[in-house]
């Protein structure tokens, strides 16, 4: 059951909405071919929208807390403030930023959904790392700044990947389902050695289907991730492209993404935008991407921000990137040797430590849906179905009984998370909207609950 005892602050959230439409599958049918009947079903609506309860045999065993994790690559993340250039500063956390599809470069990656948290729910886990440095080029000259670091194997090695030996560095993760519908989760990621680093935000996925593919991108309440640099006394904003999930009618799906990916950090001055181009209408995708970092005006890009590579001045160019999103990526600094920045194929998740089931809490992630995902992981799909809806029907009752105001156990925010209406936010707050902040007396760890 849900527990809310120990919430202490009101978020204008939760609304009550009738019970999902379930689904089921006929004995015998595919997965394509049921999914594909749904999308026709749903026609061009928002998907995420959308009330169904999907049989199991269609889910990924997985809260979407846990699935939807943007820290694969914590040696990338302990890393974010080694350089004292700026401009590798920036390439550090773009390279962490695309290190959350390492879980999408299959060419045929497995597509399931993972159950959606009910409200309260939340999942806390950590990396423990080797405390070492992750060069900015793995393969490649690198700046004067780090180059009187020694040098190291490359971290896409998994035989280095998970050593122990050594100092180690702890990160430390807490996500929280703050508002049921829509469908809103807050997240916190801390490191808080290497300088001080944490990273933050708020998952609110639009999804829609436009009769060949779904298209998946940020929805209206979520502004993209903020990490904080403490050492440097910077902060990062990065934003979400469009991802899409084409090749349904020949069986063989596959992702593309595209428009931009943008990094700005208003302290350095710089900013990166990360073009991803179109995909041909004939023939393979090309998965190519193209960018610049370049200096920039903050107060003048608050009203009339640079989107087009085209329209960057050669002169405030600092750097360029090219290649492919789910291969190699190449960077070049002014006045260097290009280098290679990521090879997201040879990139491997890094493993994460979670309570054991006995040690959560009643409404942490994996103790609320233990028995769904065993069933799923038996093949028992009627009986993970009957499981799964269950627990979403309890959960309907208590947010009935709750009525519509829910407490955060972990998070504050400046401005409300569902504040839609840009006037409404005083121009000094609009770098707050969708960015969390731990309660007071909030310190994350696995002994806490």
């Amino acid at each position: 059951m849900l527990s809310t005892r120990n919430s202490r602050a009101s978020l204008n959230a939760a609304h009550t909405h009738a019970a999902p439409e379930n689904i089921d599958m006929d004995e015998g049918a595919s997965k394509l071919s049921v999914i594909w009947s749904i999308l026709k079903k749903l026609g061009t609506s928002d998907v995420s929208t959308v009330r169904m309860s999907l049989p199991a045999n269609l889910m990924e065993p997985r809260s979407n807390l846990e699935f939807w994790n943007y820290n694969d690559r914590p040696d990338y993340f302990i890393s974010l403030a080694d350089s004292h250039d700026p401009a590798e500063r920036m390439l550090h956390v773009l390279r962490w930023f695309l290190c959350k599809d390492t879980k999408w470069k299959a060419q045929h990656p497995q597509l399931r959904k993972p159950y959606q948290p009910v409200l309260g729910e939340f999942f806390q886990c950590e990396w423990v790392v080797p405390n070492e440095a992750a060069p900015t080029f793995q393969h490649a000259t690198t700046s004067s700044s780090s180059s009187n670091k020694t040098p190291r194997p490359s971290m896409d090695d998994a035989t280095t990947l998970f050593s122990n030996d050594g100092e180690n560095v702890t990160i430390t993760c807490v996500s929280e389902q703050i508002v049921h519908n829509p469908s809103i989760s807050a997240f916190y990621y801390e490191c808080k050695e290497r300088g001080g680093i944490t990273a933050r935000g708020v998952d609110h996925v639009s999804a829609k289907f436009t009769g060949t593919a779904v298209k998946i991108g940020a929805g209206e309440y979520n502004h993209g991730i903020y990490v904080n640099l403490n050492k440097w006394n910077e902060e990062y904003n990065c934003s979400y492209p469009w991802a899409s999930v084409a090749g349904w009618i020949s069986g063989n799906p596959y992702i593309t993404v595209s428009e931009v990916t943008t990094v700005v950090c208003e302290e350095s001055k710089l900013k990166c935008i990360l073009h991803y181009k179109d995909e041909p209408y004939f023939g393979s995708p090309k998965f190519a991407v193209e960018g610049k970092i370049f200096r920039y005006d903050p107060v003048l890009d608050r009203t009339k921000p640079i989107k087009d590579l085209k329209k960057i001045p050669d002169a405030d160019v600092v750097a360029t990137i090219w290649g492919q999103w789910n291969g190699k990526m190449y960077a070049k600094l002014n006045g260097q040797q290009e280098g290679l920045l990521l090879d997201l194929q040879a990139s491997v998740t890094a493993e994460k430590r979670t309570p054991s089931i006995d040690d959560q809490a009643e409404n942490e992630s994996r103790r609320i849906w233990e028995h769904v995902s065993n069933a799923i992981h038996a093949k028992d799909f009627a009986q993970a179905t009957k499981l799964k809806r269950e627990i979403e029907d309890e959960y309907r009752k208590i947010r009935a009984q709750n009525g519509s105001a829910h407490e955060s156990k972990y998070f504050d925010f400046k401005v409300p998370v569902l504040c839609a209406n840009k006037d409404t936010v005083e121009e000094g707050l609009m770098r707050e909207r969708g960015k969390p902040y731990l309660k007071e007396g909030i310190s994350l760890g696995l002994a806490q609950k």
